[in-house]
């Protein structure tokens, strides 16, 4: 068991610490002389999602964990928890020292990031420990347990962005609904992937790793700088700086 609890903190902390890094690089010293963003406040952040991110994985194993719930329920409870996590994390960046400050949106990636650590952390341990009590264990059967992980890291990361977005534009629940309904979407392959045969499984996992992945990459990669730019127009403040 203690062995378990130790590879899903490396699967669960190695990815979220080197996608903290790859994107905060450009947008920090040495990159730039004035970073863009407070390193404290930051990965003050970031500890808030783990903390969050502990209550809102307990909730869930709560509402799905019942081995006597039909597929329909599960499914409504998996686009409940959608909305809950969502809005939570509205609820804990929607301070008034965020609205309409450019730095918000990494605030909202710091915290996306704490919460699907936290998220990826509790699957891959659960899922792991419920894989090792089968008599023919293998790379297979471990290696969906690692992309279900590396998903959540992703797609929780980068709705946080989105909250972040949409908080730092003074339009916190428009992009509240649109986090909302890309993680609904991403909650709905989790559940037929769980729902299906062993082939499915493998297909719907990789769907959903593809889904994290290509919005991580639109909202970490082709968006971020554009919505940077426009929030510092907002408050008046040029910089010629702003990665491209």
């Amino acid at each position: 068991m203690d062995l378990i609890m130790y590879a899903a903190g490396i699967m669960a902390f190695a990815p979220t610490l080197i996608l903290m890094y790859a994107v905060l690089r450009n947008y920090t010293y040495p990159k730039v002389e004035q970073p863009f963003f407070s390193d404290p406040r930051f990965f003050w952040l970031f500890v808030i999602g783990l903390i969050a991110g502990t209550f809102l994985f307990a909730f869930n194993a709560f509402l799905t964990g019942r081995t006597n719930m039909d597929q329909l329920t599960q499914l409504i409870y998996r686009m409940l928890f959608a909305v809950i996590q969502c809005l939570a994390m509205v609820a804990i960046i929607n301070l008034k020292r965020f609205h309409g400050k450019s730095d918000t949106v990494f605030y909202g990636y710091g915290l996306g990031l704490g919460v699907g650590c936290t998220l990826a952390f509790g699957t891959i341990f659960i899922s792991g420990s419920l894989i090792s009590m089968g008599e023919d264990v293998g790379i297979p059967e471990y290696a969906w347990v690692v992309l279900i992980g590396l998903a959540y890291v992703l797609i929780v990361s980068a709705i946080g962005t989105t909250i972040g977005e949409g908080i730092a534009r003074k339009r916190p629940m428009e992009f509240a609904m649109q986090a909302i309904l890309i993680y609904a979407v991403f909650n709905i392959i989790i559940w037929a992937a769980f729902s299906a045969d062993i082939i499915a499984l493998y297909i719907c996992l990789i769907l959903a790793l593809i889904v994290a992945a290509v919005y991580f990459y639109y909202i970490m990669h082709v968006k971020l700088s554009g919505v940077i730019r426009d929030v510092l127009r907002m408050e008046g403040n040029k910089r010629k700086d702003v990665p491209r």
